[in-house]
């Protein structure tokens, strides 16, 4: 790491304590002529002292000098940079030129270069932290790339906070040279990696980020920013990204299978439930609830979005009415009225999973404080695990012990919402996806 710093107010000593504080396995050189040892470490005075090989340069030096690194990390033989120091085309004329240069100098080594103006990269497979953010998320199959760092490494605390697990998550900067077409290629040979997501501001090679994509065959998300007057402007000045025209965008993502989605809370339900269940064949939902008023929103919340929830066989409607009181309806959706234990919800869940004309199923369960939380999840992780060939989501509605639950959910691989509106839009997710994919064989 060259620029790594013995000031903990520096980005240079954060950058390196966080990939030696996180449980790396590999060789770490920190790099700085003005000092003996960091965080414990022999400090080299240049690249060229280090001994051995060295896969990787993490570069924080001031824009000024970035050139220089180059060469003596070329010199090196060094396989690849990540070039966290700013002040290249995102500041205008000058720093383009500079970027330039930086780029034809990186090529003429041979080496592949993330960045410049990038906040870093987190590998969860291999323990690597080398960002600015201070804790790794937990260990998922969620790999997210990001125009944004600050957006990206936020999301890795926001992730830890929800115990959503993820695999990589990389701030690409200005993109001189890696670039979402080549992290997409990466993702797709990656086996810890099972869902791409993606934060966009603009693609300085629209055709090969599509011909990229078109060949992975993993699920893809995007949100793509800057749509506005206002985003454009602020994307210009962020990563000196153009924005382009937002129904051109629209269209390219479509033809190469990317699932669009409007926010950050949005991709990651989305991403929850691709990463974790079976391919949904169809649009039609079965939605199972303890409360009449959160079925009713649930089913509001599908038919929006164009899916339908329709009538269940009469086997399946007789079978889950041997299982509730005569005044519940057996119809879909399926209103338990507050009843709510295991039997019931492994039971009902397993007819509705087995009845051929249902594609997905939602399982809501709205906590009013006199049952368990818990019973009801247990259920449901119970009947996943049976493998059965259809999504099933997780609608949990309440405080403080259904906080508790959803780790639960997490631990077993079972997507979980908040509410109903989340809950349908990551079923809509995973049905767009296969629509894709019935497309693209045709």
């Amino acid at each position: 790491m060259i620029g790594a710093s013995r000031d903990p107010s520096k980005w240079g000593y954060k950058v390196f304590h966080n990939i030696v504080s996180n449980g790396y396995k590999g060789r770490v050189y920190p790099v700085n002529p003005s000092a003996a040892e960091i965080d414990g470490f022999r400090c080299y005075p240049c690249v060229g002292d280090i001994p051995g090989e060295v896969d990787l340069g993490i570069v924080i030096v001031p824009a000024s000098t970035v050139l220089k690194v180059v060469e003596e990390c070329g010199a090196k033989k060094v396989g690849a940079l990540c070039v966290i120091t700013a002040g290249f085309s995102e500041v205008g004329p000058e720093g383009a030129a500079l970027e330039q240069e930086l780029k034809e100098r990186t090529a003429h080594y041979g080496m592949r270069m993330l960045g410049p103006n990038t906040m870093g990269f987190v590998n969860n497979s291999i323990s690597l932290n080398a960002s600015i953010v201070p804790k790794m998320p937990p260990k998922g199959w969620i790999s997210f790339i990001s125009q944004s760092g600050a957006l990206g490494l936020s999301l890795v605390d926001w992730a830890i906070g929800s115990s959503l697990g993820m695999n990589c998550v990389v701030s690409t900067g200005n993109k001189a040279d890696v670039s979402e077409a080549d992290l997409l290629e990466y993702f797709e040979g990656d086996g810890n990696t099972w869902t791409i997501a993606m934060y966009i501001e603009g693609l300085k090679d629209g055709r090969r980020f599509m011909e990229a994509a078109k060949k992975v065959k993993k699920p893809k998300l995007a949100i793509k920013a800057g749509v506005s007057q206002a985003g454009a402007r602020a994307a210009a000045s962020h990563t000196g990204s153009l924005a382009g025209s937002d129904m051109v965008y629209d269209a390219a993502f479509k033809q190469c299978g990317v699932i669009r989605v409007e926010g950050v809370e949005e991709m990651f339900d989305a991403a929850m439930a691709l990463s974790t269940q079976p391919r949904a064949k169809g649009n039609r939902v079965a939605i199972l609830s303890n409360g009449g008023g959160a079925a009713i929103m649930a089913s509001d919340a599908c038919e929006r979005r164009g899916m339908k929830v329709p009538e269940l066989k009469k086997h399946t409607k007789a079978g889950i009415a041997r299982l509730l009181p005569a005044f519940a309806s057996v119809k879909n959706p399926i209103d338990t009225v507050a009843k709510s234990d295991y039997d019931l919800y492994r039971e009902a869940l397993k007819m509705l999973v087995e009845d051929k004309d249902i594609d997905c199923v939602m399982v809501i369960y709205a906590h009013a404080g006199f049952t368990s939380a818990a019973e009801p999840a247990k259920a449901v992780i119970d009947t996943i695990k049976e493998k059965y060939p259809k999504p099933v989501v997780a609608c949990w509605m309440g405080g403080r012990e259904v906080s508790a639950v959803a780790s639960m959910f997490r631990k077993n691989k079972v997507p979980y919402y908040p509410v109903p509106e989340r809950a349908a839009e990551a079923l809509w997710s995973l049905i767009r996806y296969d629509e894709y994919l019935r497309e693209a064989k045709r």
